[in-house]
């Protein structure tokens, strides 16, 4: 016997809330080239995605041409990234000088997500400095390197999101026969580094593909280091990046981890507000939010950007992070009208990275 449809006794309809996406990604890196000297089966046009660095010669570059190199560098490390972007730098309406590069920077923002910078065939000073005033106003990290020991080319150093390392003295390499990978080392290492998940990383002691070590003087490593200009050393047998700081002294892991931290904070409680028909201004609202806070700094500390709870010396526990909410109750008529729940505050201890170790020991008969 036929039943009777159920709608007639139990009416229910089903909603689809689909949670927003970020499109921040802090793995891909933008490369700021200069356009192909001959013409190509295609014509490279606004920010253009690369696999690999054969897709180059598509659009009229050269196997010996700057941004063909680069691009084999990145593609080169292990890990890898899987894409790279390409924009070109163009030239003013007279064709005699190049456009600003923030205003180059700017464009490519707006046409892709990226979060690395490099700029592959502008080494000047100025370009530089406008590189890295960019990257700092829009949350970025930039990457430079430099060959000449002597003319390093930034002299602010107050900057958290950009980084350099020198890659000159080539140990092996006479000084008129530098190996042209090396003119691409902190590509290299944001290649290589931008392969790991924001948290579990460390800059420091990274092995690259295709780039030589340096040799150089203890007087030499002393003066970078007070510049907080990382270096490319031999040690053990091991060809090694070493440092990983920007030119502020923060640690680059740290910074990225940090803007990932921000990221996932900002769009899980976006998602909260968005996926629920309405989050009340009560207890139970703010305690929602609370959650996606607590979840999202359990995440950060599961992936190791975020110390684990330990214990003093009298089995104290000292937590990695800590979440605090208002009350419903604490806040006034006028906050609760406004709809904007203030208050809301956390902290964290940075796990952080051992990057040198002291030991001392004795022997006895």
């Amino acid at each position: 016997m036929k039943n009777n449809p159920l709608d007639d006794i139990i009416k229910c309809d089903v909603e689809i809330s689909s949670p927003g996406s970020s499109d921040v990604s802090f793995d891909s890196i933008l490369l700021v080239v200069a356009g192909p000297a001959a013409k190509g089966t295609a014509t490279i046009s606004g920010t253009t995605a690369i696999s690999k660095a054969d897709e180059l010669l598509n659009y009229g570059y050269k196997t010996d041409s700057p941004a063909y190199i680069a691009a084999t560098v990145a593609f080169s490390q292990n890990p890898s990234p899987d894409e790279l972007y390409i924009i070109v730098r163009e030239k003013t309406a007279e064709k005699s000088a190049y456009e600003d590069v923030d205003t180059t920077l700017a464009r490519a923002n707006s046409e892709a997500s990226f979060y690395g910078i490099h700029l592959t065939e502008f080494r000047d000073s100025t370009d530089i400095e406008a590189a890295k005033t960019w990257a700092e106003a829009n949350e970025k990290l930039y990457a430079f390197e430099y060959t000449d020991i002597n003319s390093c080319p930034v002299e602010n150093s107050g900057f958290y999101r950009t980084f350099g390392i020198f890659s000159g003295l080539a140990d092996g390499y006479a000084a008129e026969e530098q190996p042209i990978e090396n003119q691409y080392a902190a590509l290299a290492w944001m290649a290589k580094c931008f392969g790991y998940d924001p948290g579990t990383e460390t800059w420091n002691l990274k092995e690259l593909a295709t780039i030589a070590p340096t040799k150089l003087s203890t007087e030499q490593k002393k003066a970078l280091g007070a510049k907080n200009i990382n270096t490319f050393l031999r040690y053990a047998g091991c060809n090694c990046a070493m440092g990983g700081m920007t030119l502020a002294g923060e640690w680059i892991d740290v910074i990225r981890f940090r803007d990932w931290l921000k990221n996932e904070l900002q769009i899980r409680t976006f998602n909260a507000l968005k996926t629920n028909r309405k989050v009340p201004f009560t207890d139970g609202g703010i305690g929602l939010i609370e959650g996606v806070m607590d979840s999202t700094l359990k995440d950060g500390q599961d992936i190791g950007g975020i110390a684990p709870t330990e214990y003093d010396d009298d089995d104290n526990p000292i937590y990695g992070y800590s979440v605090t909410v208002p009350k419903a109750s604490d806040l006034t008529e006028a906050e609760r009208k406004s709809r904007k729940l203030t208050g809301c505050k956390w902290s964290a201890r940075l796990a952080g990275a051992i990057h040198a170790v002291e030991i001392s020991g004795n022997l006895t008969f």
